[in-house]
């Protein structure tokens, strides 16, 4: 599979939600960890972020089922990020997820507009 050049503004910036907030909540998981001194802050971040690196190239690359997987992993992620956002915490923790929850249901818009539809469902690679 090569990249389509052709891949609408509503494509890239859903794949740079995927990448920017996979490696946003992994640093979160990181600084948690040096802060506590525990690795299991950085597990599950780890495993999120390999997923949405994932899904944001195959969103980059125009591979079809790209779009319902990134859907399905942009509400799944936004539920946990909200979940964290309402659980206890520091204060800077909890505005990050927030502001990533919010980013992954613009993504999931942004993947359902028609530009994005139309490049992914006929447009790329099958």
């Amino acid at each position: 599979m090569t990249r389509n050049p052709s891949a609408p503004p509503e494509v890239l910036i859903s794949a740079a939600v995927a990448a920017g907030g996979a490696l946003l909540f992994l640093l979160v998981g990181v600084v948690k960890w040096q802060v506590d001194g525990d690795v299991v802050w950085v597990r599950f971040p780890a495993v999120v972020a390999a997923l949405e690196l994932v899904v944001a190239a195959g969103l980059v690359i125009g591979f079809r089922p790209a779009r319902v997987t990134a859907i399905i992993l942009f509400l799944l992620l936004a539920l946990v990020h909200l979940l964290a956002t309402l659980n206890d915490g520091p204060v800077w923790a909890r505005v990050i997820t927030g502001v990533l929850s919010a980013a992954h249901v613009y993504g999931v818009v942004l993947l359902n507009t028609a530009p994005a539809l139309i490049h992914l469902k006929r447009g790329g690679n099958r």
